[in-house]
Formats: structure tokens, C-alpha cells, sequence
């Protein structure tokens, strides 16, 4: 209630009467609790769609997070015969993998700030498309070099719509239900390469290698189509002034989002200066080692390793790079995404209505199953244990991968919800910088100290991250209150 004093122009009843209305004006959720955000009243405003229209935006935001992935990697089972076509060993055919990994770290860089001022869509529908013909083109070319152009060009392309689909998500949904859908695009986004590994096995078998990339290519420039005539804009500006109702044509027509700012040069070094924020840098660390060892590790040794250690032809690799890894990711976000949203509301009914980002922090307890799939993974590859195991730690694994991964994504994005963008762009950077790597050093270091030792060194390193993120549960609050910790202030008239 508020208090007549001294000074204060309002009586008490005056107070008691603003009070009142601005308890009307305050949104609540279904259990009574204030909505965070809280919506505009206006119907253009993202938050107050129909749940019909939010969830079809939200869906070909995860496709399209899962598709330029996908593309990158229906050519790993392929990497022996890619090899041979080029005259090159089976380590420097996975370096198209790398070059797609390298560049879609850096493309979203770029990519950001154009999302921020002219709107999420542009960039979804540009990147897709310039993505699949690039895709497409490489299918084709004649030559190594050709090839790992293009990839560099489809890492640009297709990262960058894979990096701004939280921000939609931020978007769309509020607090209390971010985690779940959040989660359904990180699942989509987790997967695309390990789908893409269950086709570009049989693919390569019975069609070519050549169809590992045009295939995705065509795919992604149906799915550009489709996205051209259902996908509106979500940006909405809350610094702006919104004064004619817009309609879905002017959602599609790039009517809707006029630029409220001009793109400034700090704008392209803003996803890094997200590093600053401990709340941001330490998720991101141990999502980096997640992430590469608990995917990208599989992808880029397995056609080898599989092949050398139990024979396998290119679509039984196929197999085992991707229905373990589907498996254990599914049963990780069906365990995930639903159950962080409950802990934060679990937390804000016994704490006055306040949301803490690190009631979520509780979920990621099933990330320990990451270092230990890759060590149960290692020690069956060297002791030449069935492949039944392999596939068993490669699964526990990607179990613990998708926990982590909603986690990250949801709790960074709870703390700086107008950058999101550029959180999600700085974790990009982070899991693509560290993944590209991996190529270069996990054969070499298995070879020098023997598979089983590489794994445990890897896995370790994963564990080594996980304890100063599980910290933040209870110094978070405390480290986000400090001097240097304040948030940033751009962006948040969005």
C-alpha cells in the first residue's frame, strides 16, 4: 500500500486508487503470478498472438535451425569416399565439416545486427536461400577447393538463421514458458546433423557422395519457399511508436518492422562484449565442450573409426552416428524443457512472484551424462566392445547434450532477454570456434596416447566447465549484482 507523506502530492486514497489500477493493468499468468515480460496492449505485439500462430512461427524457426545444421553434415558417413574422389586422406575430407563449422561461427557476427534493426525475417529467408543454392552448387563442383568454398559460403548462410531463432523464441513467449520452447528449438537445432547422418549414409551407398549435398540444398530452397508465404516478422520494437494495426500480408511484406536505429559499427562486436557477463561466459564454456564432445566429437571420428574398428559400410556408420544420438537427445528434452519451467515457477510461488534464471539450474544435473557417455564410447572403441555399447555411450551422452543445451540457452536468455541475439550469437561463436577443432586434434591425440586416455582427457575437460556453471545456482544473484556485472542497456527498447 502506498504511504501518504510529506511532500507527496497523492492522498491516500489517491495512492490506493493508482494502486488499484495499476494492479488491473498488471497481466497475470494462469496461476496468478505476473507475466514476465509484461505484453503490450496492442494486438501487433508477438506475446499477444494466438497460440495457433505462435507455435507455427516457432516451428519453422526450429526447422530452420534444424535444416542448415542438417546440411552441413549429410556428408560425414561420406568422408571415406569423399576422400578418394579428391585424393585426399579420410582426415582431410572432415575438414568440410570444419570449414562449415568455421564459418558459422563467424557468419552470424554479421547477421545480428541487421536482425536487430530490419527485422528477424530478412535474414531467415536471405540466408536460407543463398544457403540451399550454395548447397546445391557444391554438389556439383569439380574440385576440392570448389567444394570447400561452398561450404564456407553455407556456414555463413545457414548459421546465421540457426543463431536468431532464440531471439524469436524471446519474442513469442514469456518467462514462465520459454524453457519448453526454447527447448523444442534447441532439439531441432541439436539434431539436424544427427538426422542428416541417418540419410547421408544410404545416400552416399546407393546415390553418391555428390547427393549428400545437393539433396539439402533442394530442401532448404523448398523450405524458403514455404517460409516466404507463412513465416511474418516478430521483431517489435517497444521503444517505437505503434500506431496502425499491421495484418499478416504486412507481417510478410516487411511492412511491419521499420527500422527505429542505424546499424552502428559496435553493433558487430556486441555478441562478444556478452563475454564480459559471467552469467553469459560460463554457460557458454561449458556448453562449448558439451556441444563438441558430445556431438561433434562423434561426427568427426566416426566415419574413421567405425570403418577401422568394426567394418562398416557407409549407411551402418550412418546409422550409428544418428539413431543413438536422436534417441538419447529426445529422451533428454522430454526430461528438460517442460521441467525448468516448472522449477522457475515452483520458485516464484514461494518467493512474491520473482522468476530467478537459476530456479532452471537444477536441470542441468543430467549434463554429467556427457563425459560419461564419451568415456563409455572410448573405452568400447579401444577394447573392440560391440558397437551396441558404443551406441549406448554415444546416446547417454547426447542425453546429457540436450539437457545442457535448453538449459544454456533458456537461462542466458532469462537473464538478458533484449540481447538475446547477441547471447545466442556469442554461444554460436563459442560451440562452432571450439568444435572446429576437433578435427585437427582427437585422431592425433588417440593415435599418441591411445583412444581410451584421448576420451577420458576430453571428458574430464566437459566436467571441469560444469562445476562454475552448476555454481551460478547460488552465486548468481550475487554476481549479477556486482559493479562490473551491470546489465548492458542496448537493445532494450526491444
Amino acid at each position: 500500500m502506498a504511504a501518504y507523506s510529506k511532500g507527496n502530492d497523492l492522498t491516500i486514497e489517491d495512492a490506493q486508487i493508482k494502486e488499484s489500477i495499476e494492479y488491473q493493468e498488471l497481466k497475470l499468468d494462469k496461476h496468478g503470478l505476473p507475466l514476465v515480460p509484461q505484453p503490450s496492449s496492442n494486438s501487433d505485439d508477438p506475446m499477444n498472438w494466438s497460440p495457433s500462430l505462435k507455435l507455427s512461427v516457432a516451428l519453422q524457426v526450429s526447422w530452420l535451425a534444424f535444416v542448415g545444421p542438417m546440411s552441413s553434415a549429410v556428408g560425414n558417413p561420406a568422408f571415406v569416399p569423399i576422400g578418394k574422389a579428391f585424393h585426399i586422406t579420410t582426415v582431410e575430407a572432415s575438414y568440410s565439416l570444419t570449414m562449415y563449422i568455421i564459418w558459422a561461427a563467424v557468419g552470424p557476427l554479421l547477421a545480428v545486427p541487421l536482425a536487430n534493426t530490419f527485422g528477424r525475417r530478412p535474414v531467415y529467408l536471405v540466408g536460407n536461400l543463398v544457403a540451399g543454392i550454395c548447397n546445391v552448387a557444391g554438389g556439383y563442383s569439380p574440385s576440392w577447393a570448389g567444394l570447400m568454398a561452398t561450404r564456407a559460403f553455407v556456414g555463413i548462410f545457414a548459421g546465421s538463421p540457426a543463431t536468431i531463432g532464440p531471439a524469436t523464441i524471446c519474442d513469442l513467449y514469456f518467462m514462465h514458458e520459454r524453457g519448453f520452447y526454447m527447448g523444442v528449438w534447441t532439439f531441432f537445432l541439436t539434431n539436424g546433423p544427427h538426422t542428416a547422418s541417418l540419410a547421408g549414409g544410404f545416400i552416399a551407398q546407393y546415390l553418391g557422395w555428390q547427393w549428400c549435398y545437393t539433396i539439402p540444398g533442394y530442401i532448404q530452397i523448398a523450405t524458403f519457399i514455404v517460409n516466404a508465404v507463412a513465416l511474418p516478422e516478430t521483431l517489435y520494437p517497444r521503444g517505437a511508436v505503434h500506431t496502425k494495426s499491421k495484418s499478416f500480408i504486412d507481417l510478410l511484406l516487411f511492412r511491419a518492422t521499420l527500422p527505429t536505429r542505424k546499424i552502428k559499427i559496435s553493433d558487430f562486436w556486441r555478441p562478444l562484449y556478452m563475454a564480459k557477463y559471467l552469467t553469459v561466459l560460463l554457460p557458454a564454456l561449458y556448453y562449448m565442450t558439451c556441444f563438441g564432445y558430445g556431438s561433434v566429437l562423434f561426427a568427426a571420428t566416426g566415419s574413421q573409426l567405425f570403418a577401422k574398428t568394426y567394418h562398416f559400410e557407409l549407411y551402418q556408420t550412418g546409422l550409428l552416428l544418428s539413431i543413438p544420438l536422436l534417441v538419447g537427445c529426445f529422451i533428454g528434452e522430454c526430461s528438460t524443457g517442460w521441467f525448468i519451467d516448472w522449477l522457475v515457477s515452483r520458485y516464484a510461488k514461494h518467493h512474491g512472484g520473482e522468476r530467478r534464471p537459476e530456479a532452471r539450474l537444477d536441470g542441468l544435473w543430467l549434463g554429467l551424462l556427457v563425459p560419461i557417455g564419451v568415456i563409455i564410447q572410448g573405452a568400447c572403441l579401444y577394447h573392440h566392445k560391440s558397437w551396441v555399447g558404443t551406441a549406448f555411450g554415444m546416446g547417454l551422452a547426447n542425453l546429457g547434450l540436450q539437457a545442457a543445451t535448453t538449459v544454456t540457452y533458456a537461462y542466458t536468455t532469462d537473464y538478458y532477454k533484449s540481447q538475446s541475439t547477441e547471447i545466442a550469437c556469442f554461444l554460436n561463436l563459442m560451440r562452432n570456434g571450439f568444435s572446429a577443432l576437433i578435427s585437427f586434434y582427437a585422431i592425433p591425440l588417440a593415435d599418441e596416447i591411445n583412444i581410451e586416455y584421448a576420451w577420458l582427457i576430453f571428458a574430464l575437460l566437459n566436467v571441469a566447465f560444469f562445476v562454475p556453471f552448476l555454481g551460478l545456482k547460488w552465486f548468481g544473484p550475487k554476481v549479477s549484482k556486482l559493479s562490473w556485472q551491470t546489465p548492458p542497456s542496448f537493445h532494450n527498447d526491444l
